[in-house]
């Protein structure tokens, strides 16, 4: 018998954490926290799990490592470059960015989700295929992205809920806000941050970035590279190269975190609060009791998305090619459920957090 149990990450964009039980195996899939700040998975009745599989190093999917004592301690099964982010971690053993391994005897197999850096889906022999797509997007001009095998069951990435705006369009209004001259966009450094700078570079500009941006942007030209198509690393190598620090209200800024919570954003974010420019803009989801909710409440800043998940177009042609029988739809919001059984049928929308898939 083969049951999964969705702990976390199902009705609303919480973290991720999913129990997969099978011959008296349990291996978790990912263990986030947040977005809204301080919000975990209720891990109490879990129990011992013998190895934790991460998807990616963003906070939502591995932000809750703090709980591993809880759930017995397992080993992690990660990618290559999470293995250097968490070196300090018990790694039983290391998932290919594209390829296939065994974990306590279930073969799981991996591919790049267009997303992070190391960033994979997760597929399970199990019970006809179970897919786990983390986060993931197909639009990334930075990211590359696998197209996953067949599967009976599908946990898609359903942030974006019923929304179809394509990538171009987030991107034509962005162009707006760039040619209007200055301002300070707050962001995750490992995923849409290289993104935004290289749609940058490519009209002529180049951002203004902090160390931790200017980081992860190299790193996608060196050492993560194999998570990035292969035409942009050099793009990012000169970027990171060449782009200039921070240096006052001027140019476009992009630094981290995302939600001013900490980081230069946080600094820089309590020098121009008061002031009229320049404009600030966050480009990913609004956590309440932040200062990106805040501001943007306040209208000092405003809430642009620029598109890092997939839209409901991309889940539906995703859950037609793996042929899915289940779809669960995590990280949206449930009010829209019946929008998603209308798209995704015949395939059964899946709203209870345990389901028995053999």
């Amino acid at each position: 018998m083969v049951t999964l149990t969705v702990v976390s990450g199902l009705g609303s964009k919480g973290p991720a954490c999913f129990l997969v039980e099978t011959a008296g195996r349990r291996l978790l899939l990912d263990l986030g926290h947040g977005p809204p700040p301080g919000r975990l998975p209720d891990v109490g009745r879990v129990g011992r799990v013998d190895a934790l599989l991460l998807s990616h190093a963003h906070r939502g999917h591995a932000g809750g490592l703090a709980l591993l004592p809880q759930i017995g301690d397992p080993p992690l099964w990660v990618t290559d470059p999470l293995t250097h982010m968490l070196h300090d971690r018990n790694i039983a053993g290391t998932l290919p960015l594209a390829g296939a391994t065994d974990v306590l005897g279930v073969r799981v197999r991996t591919g790049r989700s267009g997303h992070a850096p190391g960033g994979v889906w997760l597929h399970l022999d199990l019970a006809g295929g179970l897919l786990y797509m983390g986060d993931h997007s197909s639009e990334s001009t930075v990211y590359a992205f696998d197209p996953p095998p067949p599967a009976r069951t599908l946990i898609l990435d359903a942030s974006y809920g019923a929304d179809d705006t394509p990538f171009a369009a987030a991107a034509r209004a962005f162009d707006s806000l760039f040619d209007r001259g200055a301002a300070l966009l707050p962001v995750p450094p490992g995923a849409r941050a290289p993104e935004i700078a290289l749609h940058l570079a490519r009209r002529g500009v180049l951002p203004h970035l902090d160390d931790a941006v200017r980081q992860a942007i190299g790193w996608l030209g060196a050492e993560h590279g194999a998570s990035a198509h292969p035409e942009v690393r050099a793009e990012m190598t000169r970027i990171a190269r060449e782009a200039p620090a921070i240096d006052g209200p001027r140019g476009i800024i992009l630094c981290a975190n995302a939600d001013g919570t900490g980081g230069t954003s946080a600094r820089l974010l309590g020098e121009w609060e008061g002031t009229a420019g320049p404009e600030i803009v966050f480009t990913g989801y609004l956590s309440a009791g932040t200062p990106a909710e805040r501001l943007v409440s306040s209208g000092r800043a405003q809430s642009m998305r620029w598109n890092t998940h997939p839209r409901l177009s991309d889940n539906v042609a995703l859950a037609r090619a793996v042929g899915a029988e289940f779809v669960v739809p995590a990280f949206g919001d449930a009010a829209h459920t019946n929008a998603w059984r209308a798209a995704f049928a015949p395939a059964r929308v899946v709203t209870q957090t345990s389901l028995r898939l053999s």
